[in-house]
């Protein structure tokens, strides 16, 4: 049976969006969850659970290697960069990886980096800047810190206080001028040259810059914008690029990784997961439409799901989890 494992599975990361498109696109394969025991993708459509302390590349590789894991999707901004960094070890092992070089994916997780390619290559982005207290900027304006989310702050008093969270968190807080205008977003997979898509507009943000309402949208100038930039800059791999329109797109970010709302693809017809596992395990991407189903609208809500005690203490003292289809 083939094996895919996952990292990023808390209930904010993707993970456990993944792990149900691939449930669903690719019946088959067994999927396997790398994390820690309180993480509730640790338990959510998944075979097999193995608990790591974060970036822990050996310890992945050595389980992935032990289990017949053939192939892993990160799933958070930080563990892209550090299987970039380790790519070769990954491939000495037979383990398959769809990612960019670490440079490359510092592009879009360094967001000043993301800025500066963005204004070499004269596309509209919103200036960005380390965030210092002495910036003169008026509010509004938005703080961002990494994979700590994203902050829309009102005040210079807040503006400080959310900079300050950031820097105990170990992020280098850095600021976004605001542009008012209806947001964006762009998931997909770069193979090949070519990339694949699915696209929403946000009906609502939580405060912390998560999309929590949203609908599938098709728009060929959103299309081509994204490609020019992701392919531009030399991508391979799952991303999420956010924009903001007004009369125009302007680009506010890249995510290295797939957003947590791509399990939607599973309702309009464009299964990314699914896709990005296939492309692992040797199949070749082949696009005949670039269309899929739009007006798909969802929500993202907190569900709850139970197990038995005796699963998590038993991932606390062994490690990991072998689990049964019917466990949950």
């Amino acid at each position: 049976m083939r094996k895919i494992g996952l990292t990023g599975m808390s209930e904010k990361a993707p993970g456990i969006s993944v792990a149900r498109s691939i449930r669903v696109g690719c019946p088959n394969t067994h999927i396997v969850a790398f994390g820690e025991p309180m993480q509730a993708g640790m338990y959510i459509d998944i075979d097999a659970s193995y608990v790591v302390a974060p970036y822990d590349i050996d310890a992945i590789v050595k389980i992935a290697s032990a289990k017949g894991v053939k192939a892993i999707i990160p799933n958070m901004d930080d563990d892209v960069e550090a299987f970039a960094e380790s790519k070769d070890i990954f491939f000495e092992y037979d383990i398959n990886l769809l990612i960019p070089d670490s440079n490359i994916v510092r592009i879009a997780n360094d967001k000043l980096e993301t800025y500066q390619y963005a204004s070499s290559k004269s596309i509209s982005m919103p200036e960005t800047v380390r965030y210092s207290e002495e910036m003169d900027w008026e509010p509004p304006y938005f703080l961002k810190g990494g994979s700590r989310g994203v902050f829309r702050v009102r005040s210079r008093e807040e503006a400080f206080v959310i900079a300050q969270y950031l820097k105990q968190m170990g992020e280098r807080p850095i600021a976004q001028k605001n542009l008012d205008g209806e947001p964006y977003s762009v998931a997909g997979i770069a193979y090949d040259g070519d990339v694949v898509a699915l696209m929403i507009k946000k009906l609502r943000i939580a405060e912390n810059g998560t999309t929590i309402f949203g609908v599938t949208i098709y728009d060929e100038d959103l299309l081509s914008i994204t490609k020019d930039f992701v392919l531009g800059i030399g991508w391979e791999g799952p991303f999420e690029v956010e924009f903001i329109r007004d009369d125009d797109y302007h680009l506010l970010e890249m995510n290295s990784r797939f957003p947590s709302w791509i399990d939607v693809g599973v309702s309009a017809g464009r299964n990314l997961p699914a896709m990005l596992a296939e492309i692992l395990f040797g199949q070749k991407l082949k696009i005949e439409s670039y269309k899929y189903r739009t007006g798909v609208t969802f929500i993202k809500f907190p569900m709850t799901a139970t197990t038995d005690i005796d699963k998590v203490v038993g991932m606390k003292v062994i490690g990991g989890v072998e689990w049964r289809r019917r466990n949950m």
